[in-house]
């Protein structure tokens, strides 16, 4: 190629930058519009009076909804008490502390160590950015409590071999899976952050786990269109149960990178393996592979998308807005796919709309759980 191609091919490419950043602030415009129309819903339908103030309508896990919504709100700059929509964290995170049990657990009316981490994760989140020194105390005091619950659920006498140093629904439960242990590290790395102590053993322990959740095995192929092609590859990714689980899925893999990403020091190879494997799962929405669950599957997914980063994840991010973009209601808020299975429809309609708003906030990196920590390819 003589010198005149090369100054022809590389004034072409400048010419086309304007074009790609218009597009690319466009293509944020309209992002920034829908996380704003989406927290607009979310304030509105607030509920205002009662015992359960603060939260918003649902049939079950409401302290979870309560604190996505929550999170929501701090993952796009808004602060307690302060701005348009200070009284609403300020009386989410009201409502959040009122439902601890003298224990400290907080996922008791639904059983689920999952409410347990997302309230724990809001509440942490929220720390530090009131100007209520005395709530900031009080806060503090709740956060260990729920901190050291979690470190105690880990230590469970009896856990099988294959549960060591995992957690699953309940604190005092004998088993393990890879998606309640990641919750439970994200929120321990939080505390960390925070000023918390945390013992490096715990988190250690934690990551073995995870570790030995590693599986090789041939699954179905997924056009862009989330349908299955017919055909066949060995895949390498996580399962969400070391010792139960026939194959890797997509999701526990995904948070899996996310949480290998942050508290190891060292790339190993199953996260290169991973990115290869979680490109066979497009973002579409509702698509089969996320098996009725397409938003707590697509939290997780993005978050390892999003700490692999490069090409990848901007490809990835593109057509994940395109998908909640394309299915936002009027109104603001967003709806669950038609394929949803019913047990997350029993969290009403503010959650898919907290997530549909936490997945399209990532790149703020507002939130410490989102704080990229190396982009790894």
């Amino acid at each position: 190629m003589n010198v005149n191609n090369i100054v022809i091919i590389c004034l072409a490419f400048l010419l086309l930058l304007p074009a790609w950043a218009e597009n690319d602030a466009k293509n944020r415009q309209k992002v920034n519009m829908a996380i704003a129309g989406g927290l607009k819903w979310l304030a509105d339908s607030q509920v205002q009076e009662g015992n359960t103030k603060g939260s918003w309508d649902s049939e079950k896990f409401r302290v979870a909804t309560a604190s996505f919504a929550g999170l929501a709100f701090l993952a796009n700059a808004h602060k307690p008490g302060k701005g348009e929509y200070g009284k609403v964290l300020d009386q989410t995170m009201d409502y959040v502390m009122k439902q601890m049990a003298p224990d400290g657990y907080l996922g008791s009316q639904d059983q689920q160590m999952y409410v347990h981490a997302v309230a724990t994760l809001f509440a942490l989140s929220y720390l530090g950015r009131s100007d209520d020194a005395d709530k900031e105390k009080k806060l503090a005091a709740w956060c260990q409590k729920s901190i050291g619950l979690i470190i105690k659920a880990q230590k469970v006498a009896m856990k099988r071999q294959l549960a060591l140093g995992g957690w699953r629904y309940s604190p005092d439960t004998s088993e393990s899976d890879t998606s309640v242990t990641c919750w439970m590290l994200l929120v321990l790395h939080t505390a960390k952050q925070a000023g918390f102590t945390i013992d490096q053993g715990i988190f250690d322990e934690g990551l073995k786990y995870i570790n030995n959740a590693w599986m090789i095995r041939k699954v179905d192929i997924y056009d862009d269109k989330g349908q299955a092609t017919g055909r066949k590859k060995e895949i390498k990714g996580f399962v969400y149960r070391k010792g139960v689980s026939l194959e890797p899925e997509a999701a526990a893999t995904g948070i899996a990178v996310f949480v290998k990403s942050i508290l190891e020091k060292k790339r190993d190879s199953k996260v290169n393996e991973s990115l290869a494997y979680l490109k066979n799962y497009p973002p579409v929405w509702g698509a089969e592979h996320y098996n009725g669950y397409f938003f707590f599957a697509s939290f997780y997914i993005t978050q390892g998308m999003f700490q692999i980063g490069g090409d990848e994840w901007i490809d990835y991010r593109n057509k994940m807005n395109k998908a909640l973009l394309e299915n936002q209601k009027g109104n603001g808020r967003w709806p669950l796919p038609d394929n949803n299975k019913g047990q997350s429809s029993k969290a009403g309609l503010a959650y898919p709309t907290a997530m549909a708003i936490l997945i399209l906030s990532l790149e703020k990196q507002l939130l410490p759980m989102y704080q990229r920590q190396k982009e790894l390819f």
